[in-house]
Protein backbone atom coordinates (compact mmCIF):
# COMPACT_ATOMS: atom_id res chain seq x y z
CA UNK A 1 0.00 0.00 0.00
CA UNK A 2 1.09 3.61 -0.55
CA UNK A 3 2.52 5.48 2.14
CA UNK A 4 0.22 7.18 4.80
CA UNK A 5 1.91 9.96 4.21
CA UNK A 6 1.66 10.01 0.74
CA UNK A 7 -2.16 9.16 0.77
CA UNK A 8 -3.22 12.05 3.39
CA UNK A 9 -0.85 14.60 1.37
CA UNK A 10 -3.03 13.98 -1.89
CA UNK A 11 -6.59 13.53 0.05
CA UNK A 12 -6.00 16.51 1.63
CA UNK A 13 -4.68 18.81 -1.07
CA UNK A 14 -8.06 17.23 -3.23
CA UNK A 15 -10.18 18.05 -0.64
CA UNK A 16 -8.83 21.99 -0.23
CA UNK A 17 -8.60 22.27 -4.16
CA UNK A 18 -12.10 21.86 -4.32
CA UNK A 19 -13.45 24.06 -1.39
CA UNK A 20 -10.94 26.75 -3.70
CA UNK A 21 -12.41 25.99 -6.93
CA UNK A 22 -15.80 25.87 -4.81
CA UNK A 23 -15.02 29.57 -3.90
CA UNK A 24 -13.40 30.51 -7.26
CA UNK A 25 -16.65 29.85 -9.43
CA UNK A 26 -19.10 31.29 -5.90
CA UNK A 27 -19.61 34.86 -8.69
CA UNK A 28 -17.69 33.91 -11.80
CA UNK A 29 -15.26 37.26 -11.53
CA UNK A 30 -11.92 35.29 -12.16
CA UNK A 31 -13.78 33.41 -15.23
CA UNK A 32 -14.71 36.86 -16.53
CA UNK A 33 -11.50 38.47 -16.28
CA UNK A 34 -9.86 36.16 -18.07
CA UNK A 35 -12.37 35.71 -20.35
CA UNK A 36 -12.68 39.35 -21.31
CA UNK A 37 -9.03 39.32 -22.08
CA UNK A 38 -9.99 37.06 -25.55
CA UNK A 39 -13.25 38.65 -25.51
CA UNK A 40 -14.23 41.62 -28.45
CA UNK A 41 -14.67 45.00 -26.23
CA UNK A 42 -17.90 45.36 -28.37
CA UNK A 43 -19.13 42.34 -26.67
CA UNK A 44 -19.55 40.44 -29.81
CA UNK A 45 -17.94 37.67 -29.20
CA UNK A 46 -14.28 35.89 -29.14
CA UNK A 47 -12.70 36.97 -32.23
CA UNK A 48 -10.18 33.94 -31.87
CA UNK A 49 -12.83 31.22 -32.05
CA UNK A 50 -11.98 30.03 -35.38
CA UNK A 51 -8.92 31.46 -35.85
CA UNK A 52 -6.86 28.38 -38.13
CA UNK A 53 -3.77 27.89 -35.60
CA UNK A 54 -5.66 27.76 -32.51
CA UNK A 55 -8.76 25.53 -34.38
CA UNK A 56 -6.63 23.29 -35.96
CA UNK A 57 -3.43 22.78 -34.21
CA UNK A 58 -4.39 24.23 -30.95
CA UNK A 59 -7.69 22.34 -30.59
CA UNK A 60 -7.50 19.44 -32.79
CA UNK A 61 -3.60 18.45 -32.85
CA UNK A 62 -3.41 18.57 -29.30
CA UNK A 63 -6.28 16.21 -28.81
CA UNK A 64 -4.77 13.69 -31.41
CA UNK A 65 -1.59 14.28 -29.29
CA UNK A 66 -2.68 13.18 -25.76
CA UNK A 67 -5.18 10.21 -28.34
CA UNK A 68 -1.91 9.27 -29.73
CA UNK A 69 0.06 8.75 -26.39
CA UNK A 70 -3.12 6.76 -25.35
CA UNK A 71 -2.75 4.66 -28.45
CA UNK A 72 0.50 3.95 -28.11
CA UNK A 73 0.00 3.24 -24.09
CA UNK A 74 -2.66 0.69 -25.33
CA UNK A 75 -0.79 -1.17 -27.89
CA UNK A 76 2.24 -1.61 -25.67
CA UNK A 77 0.25 -2.98 -23.16
CA UNK A 78 -1.59 -5.65 -25.45
CA UNK A 79 2.45 -6.48 -26.90
CA UNK A 80 3.58 -6.66 -23.33
CA UNK A 81 2.32 -10.17 -22.75
CA UNK A 82 4.69 -11.60 -25.67
CA UNK A 83 7.43 -8.92 -25.20
CA UNK A 84 10.24 -9.87 -22.63
CA UNK A 85 11.19 -5.95 -22.62
CA UNK A 86 7.90 -4.86 -22.44
CA UNK A 87 6.51 -7.66 -19.67
CA UNK A 88 7.30 -5.49 -16.44
CA UNK A 89 5.22 -3.36 -17.72
CA UNK A 90 2.10 -4.44 -17.95
CA UNK A 91 0.73 -3.35 -14.99
CA UNK A 92 1.97 0.04 -15.07
CA UNK A 93 1.01 0.01 -18.72
CA UNK A 94 -2.75 -1.46 -18.20
CA UNK A 95 -3.09 1.07 -14.96
CA UNK A 96 -2.84 3.92 -17.37
CA UNK A 97 -4.78 2.98 -20.23
CA UNK A 98 -7.53 2.55 -18.05
CA UNK A 99 -6.98 5.49 -15.18
CA UNK A 100 -7.28 7.69 -18.63
CA UNK A 101 -10.23 6.24 -19.95
CA UNK A 102 -11.93 6.21 -16.61
CA UNK A 103 -11.06 10.09 -16.28
CA UNK A 104 -12.34 11.34 -20.13
CA UNK A 105 -15.45 8.79 -19.19
CA UNK A 106 -16.16 10.50 -16.26
CA UNK A 107 -15.57 13.91 -17.52
CA UNK A 108 -17.86 13.38 -20.97
CA UNK A 109 -20.45 12.15 -18.30
CA UNK A 110 -20.68 15.04 -16.40
CA UNK A 111 -20.21 17.00 -19.28
CA UNK A 112 -23.10 15.70 -20.24
CA UNK A 113 -25.56 16.61 -17.75
CA UNK A 114 -24.04 20.13 -16.95
CA UNK A 115 -26.36 23.06 -16.88
CA UNK A 116 -23.97 25.38 -17.78
CA UNK A 117 -23.01 26.78 -20.49
CA UNK A 118 -19.90 27.96 -22.56
CA UNK A 119 -18.16 31.76 -22.59
CA UNK A 120 -19.09 32.17 -26.13
CA UNK A 121 -22.78 31.57 -25.56
CA UNK A 122 -23.12 34.25 -22.65
CA UNK A 123 -25.01 37.51 -22.45
CA UNK A 124 -21.94 39.04 -21.41
CA UNK A 125 -19.95 38.22 -24.46
CA UNK A 126 -22.77 38.11 -27.49
CA UNK A 127 -24.78 34.89 -26.54
CA UNK A 128 -28.03 34.66 -25.10
CA UNK A 129 -26.72 32.63 -21.72
CA UNK A 130 -26.96 33.43 -18.13
CA UNK A 131 -24.63 32.93 -15.83
CA UNK A 132 -25.02 30.75 -12.65
CA UNK A 133 -22.22 29.36 -9.82
CA UNK A 134 -21.32 25.57 -10.16
CA UNK A 135 -23.13 24.64 -7.62
CA UNK A 136 -25.90 27.39 -7.33
CA UNK A 137 -29.59 27.06 -8.83
CA UNK A 138 -29.93 26.28 -12.77
CA UNK A 139 -30.38 30.48 -14.04
CA UNK A 140 -33.79 31.37 -16.35
CA UNK A 141 -31.79 31.36 -19.02
CA UNK A 142 -28.91 28.81 -18.98
CA UNK A 143 -28.62 28.32 -22.74
CA UNK A 144 -27.25 25.27 -24.41
CA UNK A 145 -24.99 24.17 -21.95
CA UNK A 146 -22.67 20.47 -21.85
CA UNK A 147 -19.46 22.97 -21.04
CA UNK A 148 -18.20 22.16 -17.50
CA UNK A 149 -16.59 20.36 -16.99
CA UNK A 150 -13.67 20.66 -20.32
CA UNK A 151 -13.12 17.80 -21.95
CA UNK A 152 -10.73 19.06 -24.14
CA UNK A 153 -8.31 19.85 -21.49
CA UNK A 154 -9.32 16.77 -19.89
CA UNK A 155 -7.10 14.64 -23.05
CA UNK A 156 -4.07 16.45 -21.27
CA UNK A 157 -5.12 16.06 -17.83
CA UNK A 158 -5.89 12.42 -18.20
CA UNK A 159 -2.10 11.69 -18.59
CA UNK A 160 -1.30 12.61 -14.88
CA UNK A 161 -2.47 8.80 -14.83
CA UNK A 162 1.25 8.40 -16.28
CA UNK A 163 2.75 9.97 -13.20
CA UNK A 164 1.07 7.35 -10.76
CA UNK A 165 1.76 4.38 -13.07
CA UNK A 166 5.25 5.29 -12.77
CA UNK A 167 5.70 6.60 -9.32
CA UNK A 168 6.55 2.82 -7.62
CA UNK A 169 9.34 1.69 -10.26
CA UNK A 170 10.82 4.88 -11.30
CA UNK A 171 10.04 8.15 -9.43
CA UNK A 172 12.37 10.58 -11.92
CA UNK A 173 10.18 9.33 -14.79
CA UNK A 174 6.94 9.76 -12.72
CA UNK A 175 7.52 13.41 -12.17
CA UNK A 176 8.39 14.03 -15.73
CA UNK A 177 5.47 12.13 -16.85
CA UNK A 178 3.74 14.73 -14.78
CA UNK A 179 4.94 17.78 -16.12
CA UNK A 180 4.42 16.76 -19.61
CA UNK A 181 0.79 16.04 -18.60
CA UNK A 182 0.20 19.52 -16.57
CA UNK A 183 2.04 21.36 -19.78
CA UNK A 184 -0.33 19.66 -22.39
CA UNK A 185 -3.67 20.12 -20.44
CA UNK A 186 -2.92 23.45 -19.98
CA UNK A 187 -1.85 24.24 -23.11
CA UNK A 188 -5.19 22.66 -24.16
CA UNK A 189 -6.68 25.03 -21.73
CA UNK A 190 -5.10 28.05 -22.99
CA UNK A 191 -6.27 27.20 -26.69
CA UNK A 192 -9.65 26.90 -25.45
CA UNK A 193 -9.85 29.75 -23.42
CA UNK A 194 -8.54 31.88 -26.26
CA UNK A 195 -10.98 30.60 -28.24
CA UNK A 196 -14.16 31.29 -25.80
CA UNK A 197 -14.93 27.73 -25.14
CA UNK A 198 -14.30 27.36 -21.61
CA UNK A 199 -13.43 29.55 -17.94
CA UNK A 200 -11.00 28.45 -16.37
CA UNK A 201 -12.87 27.04 -13.89
CA UNK A 202 -14.17 24.69 -16.37
CA UNK A 203 -10.80 23.32 -17.23
CA UNK A 204 -9.46 23.62 -13.37
CA UNK A 205 -12.46 20.93 -12.69
CA UNK A 206 -10.87 18.87 -15.42
CA UNK A 207 -7.64 18.65 -13.42
CA UNK A 208 -9.48 18.09 -10.19
CA UNK A 209 -11.29 15.20 -11.62
CA UNK A 210 -7.94 13.50 -13.24
CA UNK A 211 -6.06 14.09 -10.00
CA UNK A 212 -9.12 12.18 -8.32
CA UNK A 213 -9.32 9.21 -10.54
CA UNK A 214 -5.28 8.73 -10.54
CA UNK A 215 -4.91 9.05 -7.04
CA UNK A 216 -8.17 6.81 -6.36
CA UNK A 217 -7.33 4.30 -8.96
CA UNK A 218 -3.28 3.81 -7.55
CA UNK A 219 -4.59 3.14 -4.01
CA UNK A 220 -7.19 0.23 -5.09
CA UNK A 221 -4.18 -0.71 -7.85
CA UNK A 222 -1.41 -0.72 -4.86
CA UNK A 223 -4.19 -2.78 -2.57
CA UNK A 224 -4.83 -5.17 -5.12
CA UNK A 225 -0.96 -5.51 -6.11
CA UNK A 226 -0.43 -5.55 -1.71
CA UNK A 227 3.25 -4.47 -1.93
CA UNK A 228 4.51 -2.30 -4.23
CA UNK A 229 7.58 -3.49 -6.99
CA UNK A 230 10.92 -3.06 -5.77
CA UNK A 231 11.91 0.43 -7.63
CA UNK A 232 13.97 0.29 -10.99
CA UNK A 233 15.92 3.64 -9.76
CA UNK A 234 16.07 5.74 -6.50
Amino acid sequence: MPGSRFSIAHACALILSAFCLGWMSRDGAIDFMLAGVFADPAGSGFPLRDQPLLAHIGHTGLRWLAISVWLSALAMAIAAARSAVLRPWRGSLWFFCMTVAVTTATVLMLKRVSPHSCPWDMTAFGGAASWFPSFGETGAAPGPGHCSPAAHAAGGFSLIAGYFALRDRWRALARIALLAALALGSAMSAVQMARGAHFLSHNLWSLWIAWLVGFVGYLVWRHLLRSPPAALSP
